[in-house]
């Protein structure tokens, strides 16, 4: 398994505005030092969407490993003027990792929470990308809920 980490910036007042960081290991156990992790910055949490929420990601500089090890809630000081970053949520990743190369499917399993989300990740732009909370993929045999409307409640 992969993990993920999602950080709240709190920059100085000079620095950027406040936003969140969401890292996704690309590789199994990255050494804590390493620049490695790839990060990407958003408006909005992506551990709050509802299944068809959308938000916007911006591929941003790779993050140490040092990060995806940290605790809840753990407030790191950084350099001026970016400010404080806190660890908010952290979990696990139980698919290839997240990338904006192609458009891709990744199931995150909150730890803080314990909510067990999937998300469609696509590219938009050459460092700029969407993240979709989508309905998980369901290989039960049971049939489907009846449609509502012409639209299934799934």
């Amino acid at each position: 398994m992969l993990r993920t980490t999602l950080l709240r910036h709190e920059p100085d007042p000079s620095g950027p505005p406040p936003h969140f960081d969401w890292l996704l290991e690309a590789a199994p156990g990255t050494p804590p030092e390493n620049r490695a992790v790839p990060t990407f910055r958003c408006r909005r949490r992506p551990d709050r969407l509802a299944i068809g929420e959308t938000i916007r990601l911006q591929l941003v500089d790779p993050h140490r490993g040092w990060w995806l090890t940290r605790s809840i809630l753990e407030e790191v000081a950084l350099d001026h003027p970016l400010g404080t970053a806190r660890v908010i949520q952290s979990g696990s990743i139980d698919s290839e990792p997240a990338s904006l190369v192609t458009s891709m499917e990744s199931t995150v399993s909150w730890s803080q929470s314990r909510i067990i989300m999937t998300y469609r990740l696509e590219k938009v732009g050459p460092l700029e990308g969407l993240a979709t909370r989508v309905a998980p993929f369901s290989m039960d045999r049971e049939p489907s809920p009846t449609p509502v409307n012409g639209f299934s409640l799934l």
